[in-house]
């Protein structure tokens, strides 16, 4: 992965120019050579793409006024590319589909309404227990947020891969779970298609949504030696 050097001309890239795509990950640029190739998707991608296309439709028909609205909340919401300096924001546009996507995550798909961006609460996730379940895993974990005022309008998407002990983590695998309430409070669980069983790789990546607003957190990582039981 060759590393992209800032200079005097160009701070940062990202995107594709020519025949180089730019990407970053874990806070750095690098480049590659342009992915050409014919793909067309799984049923899970092909899924995304239609919800994304339907928030595409809705967002032309919304009025202008109420544009004026998410662009004037999404004024303060900083992008999920660098620079991460505060010198920048997202559209109205980004803050919509994001809401919209939010939502149909949810399984209430639907046109959501413009609400200011309220920041998100600190939070983190420690797996207690990981057991066998019916031809699934089932992750129980233990949610802390900080500062909530209502715990419970938050939701966990989680993207998760189970790998033999030490394989590292090919994000192109990893699988959408959204979490449910446990009987305890403050515990939740993901249920992961999967027939293994005993020790393996937990490769986890995970954010809230807000079920009021549709809005959504960057992702955050977590990777660990799991038993099965």
């Amino acid at each position: 992965m060759p590393v992209y050097h800032p200079n005097i001309r160009i701070s940062d890239c990202w995107g594709s120019a020519g025949e180089i795509t730019f990407y970053h990950r874990d806070g750095r640029c690098y480049w590659r050579a342009r992915d050409r190739h014919a793909f067309s998707g799984t049923s899970a991608q092909v899924r995304a793409l239609d919800v994304h296309r339907r928030a595409l439709e809705r967002w032309r028909i919304v009025p202008d006024n109420i544009k004026e609205k998410w662009n004037e909340f999404a004024s303060v919401v900083e992008p999920h590319k660098p620079p991460f300096d505060g010198s920048s924001h997202i559209t109205g546009h980004n803050l919509f589909v994001s809401a919209y996507h939010g939502f149909a995550t949810l399984g209430n798909e639907h046109d959501p309404e413009p609400l200011p961006f309220v920041e998100f609460p600190k939070f983190e996730l420690k797996v207690l227990e990981s057991r066998s379940v019916g031809g699934a895993v089932v992750l129980r974990c233990r949610l802390w947020l900080s500062g909530a005022d209502d715990c419970n309008r938050y939701r966990v998407l989680g993207k998760v891969l189970l790998t033999s002990p030490g394989a590292g983590c090919k994000t192109s695998k990893l699988r959408n779970c959204l979490s449910v309430p446990a009987s305890e409070p403050g515990v939740i669980e993901f249920s992961i298609p999967s027939d293994r069983t005993g020790e393996c790789q937990l490769h986890l990546r995970y954010l809230l949504i807000d079920s009021t607003s549709g809005y959504r957190t960057c992702y955050r990582k977590l990777s660990r030696l799991i038993a099965i039981l």
